[in-house]
């Protein structure tokens, strides 16, 4: 199976999902700043298997494609957490979600696993919302959508332990 899906959507990110991949929550002592084309990218942790690195941080703002590939470069695998979930009250705005999905093309295109954790509780935190945001963002939320198709979703500590005793 190809790096881009070995990856996984967690939802909501509790520490006994993230710690049944081997994943952990960087301490604040391991933030840093990664010098990229755009400037600075502050992230939470970066070793040489893994960055862990806020959507805010990521996608808000002024980074380009530019920047996923210098850091595509250097990480085979990557963390992204805090991603909003459309369906609630977000802040992100039609081109954040444009700079996540072009995130994701850049991982899908260099083979890297991506970690992806939305902390709503439940549901798919891709679904748009509806109203008059829903038009300008429709397309681009049916690309994500598409790109993070084959993801495994693990939506609670339930379901996890279901899938660890062999359950259904």
């Amino acid at each position: 199976m190809a790096g881009f899906y070995r990856g996984l959507i967690i939802t909501p990110g509790t520490e006994r999902q993230l710690g049944a991949y081997g994943l952990f929550r960087p301490s604040p002592s391991q933030r840093e700043a990664l010098a990229l084309p755009t400037g600075p990218l502050s992230v939470k942790g970066a070793d040489p298997d893994i960055l862990w690195v806020s959507f805010t941080e990521l996608c808000v703002g002024g980074r380009s494609t530019a920047d996923y590939l210098v850091l595509a470069e250097r990480f085979p695998a990557w963390v992204v957490d805090g991603i909003p979930s459309l369906s609630g009250e977000s802040t992100a705005s039609p081109a954040d979600w444009q700079r996540f999905l072009a995130l994701l093309d850049v991982l899908h295109e260099r083979e890297i696993t991506p970690f992806l954790i939305a902390p709503g509780s439940h549901g798919d935190p891709f679904s748009a919302p509806q109203g008059s945001a829903a038009d300008e963002l429709a397309a681009v939320l049916s690309r994500i959508g598409e790109r993070l198709s084959g993801l495994r979703r693990i939506e609670s500590d339930e379901q996890l332990a279901d899938e660890q005793s062999g359950g259904c």
